[in-house]
């Protein structure tokens, strides 16, 4: 019974067959029309597996790694750049070949490469030189001066500034909160998400095919957990240009649209983090408004606001709790839709900070990195 009781999760693992199948080029694609047999092997243009080496997936892995073969590491430094800065060292980080772009700074291409490969392909390591780079801790201001000589900051005079991929978005929102649930691994979750969007994309014969919205902590995973399935994308997700999934994408689109506003304002997940927010600000952000409106702007933008954006959060706090005050029932609406225990704080309190945490949430640097 206690084993039973265990959260066990489980992995997929692969193994060769005793007699591997024959393998055929096929006629245009036609599984049918089956021409000469070939065999597993690697690109020619690459170096070469060694001729006694077995055909099997160790070797591939074996010759992925090996340090003849530096296109691996090149390429996998620049993905990690690419993730901190927005750009990668080579611009094309989906084509390394001869149509891609050449690397912008080739040494440093090679040296990182170099140093990932001799450190046992360390990432941490990795991530520790990019992070304490000088190059990466610049201020991300720009000037007439700095746009004129490098306006896409191909020569990094400045620091990065671009905005969060989908999952982090949502993950930043949550962990502001103090709702991000940090467990890593296990099966996929069902955050909430608008009703019949897999009722329109399917018919459903089977209960066991519901979006069964998740409750408890799993409500709260990290967004690379959201269950996902190709023909009813999560939709939040999809408003910040994470992938259909019908077919690859290897690098994603970054775009700025007033429906990513929508959501960040409307959105199930988002409105419960506001309430985290605002729950997080009147527990921990002292007695005074002032004091309370800088601990949340700390906690959304890392920074003080400024006395105009003081008095605005202030004017909308104040209209936003007389119209709580004037109105208990709209209050206890949003700490219902918060899902959240107040622990002796005033509800109206807690509505019109609430409102103030969804604007906050909102913000342009509160969704960007840099």
């Amino acid at each position: 019974n206690q084993l039973a009781s265990l959260d066990i999760p489980t992995t997929m693992v692969m193994k060769d067959l005793d007699e591997p199948r024959e393998t055929h080029v096929l006629s245009r694609g036609n599984f049918m029309a089956p021409e000469e047999e070939v065999q597993p092997n690697v690109p020619r243009i690459l170096n070469n597996i060694p001729d006694d080496a077995p055909r099997n997936r160790l070797t591939l892995a074996k010759w992925l790694v090996d340090r003849e073969n530096p296109l691996t590491a090149r390429v996998f430094v620049n993905r990690v750049w690419l993730t901190y800065f927005g750009r990668g060292l080579v611009k094309t980080s989906e084509d390394f070949g001869t149509q891609g772009d050449p690397p912008t700074h080739p040494k440093l291409m090679d040296w990182l490469a170099v140093e990932f490969m001799e450190c046992g392909w360390d990432l941490k390591h990795l991530h520790k030189l990019i992070v304490t780079s000088a190059a990466y801790r610049q201020n991300s201001e720009v000037s007439e001066e700095i746009i004129e000589k490098d306006p896409y900051n191909t020569l990094f005079t400045r620091g990065p500034r671009f905005r969060m991929e989908a999952e982090m978005v949502r993950d930043n929102a949550l962990a502001i909160a103090g709702l991000l649930n940090r467990r890593i691994g296990g099966p996929s979750v069902f955050p909430p998400q608008p009703e019949g969007i897999w009722a329109n994309s399917f018919t459903i014969h089977d209960t066991k095919d519901n979006w069964n919205t998740a409750e408890g902590p799993n409500r709260y995973r990290r967004g690379v957990y959201t269950f996902l399935r190709r023909t009813a994308p999560y939709p939040s997700l999809l408003m910040f240009d994470a992938p259909y999934r019908d077919v690859c994408t290897i690098q994603r689109s970054r775009t700025n649209t007033p429906l990513q506003a929508l959501t960040t304002l409307n959105d199930p997940t988002f409105i419960e983090a506001s309430g985290g927010l605002a729950r997080r600000i009147l527990n921990e952000g002292g007695e005074s408004f002032e004091d309370r409106i800088r601990y949340g702007f700390r906690l959304c933008v890392a920074r003080d606001p400024s006395e105009k954006e003081i008095e605005i959060q202030r004017s909308l706090c104040q209209k936003a709790l007389e119209k709580y005050r004037e109105n208990p029932e709209l209050a206890k609406e949003v700490w219902e839709t918060s899902r959240l225990e107040l622990n002796g704080i005033d509800p109206m309190q807690f509505a019109a900070w609430t409102l103030v945490s969804n604007v906050l949430l909102n913000l342009d640097e509160t969704i960007t990195k840099g």
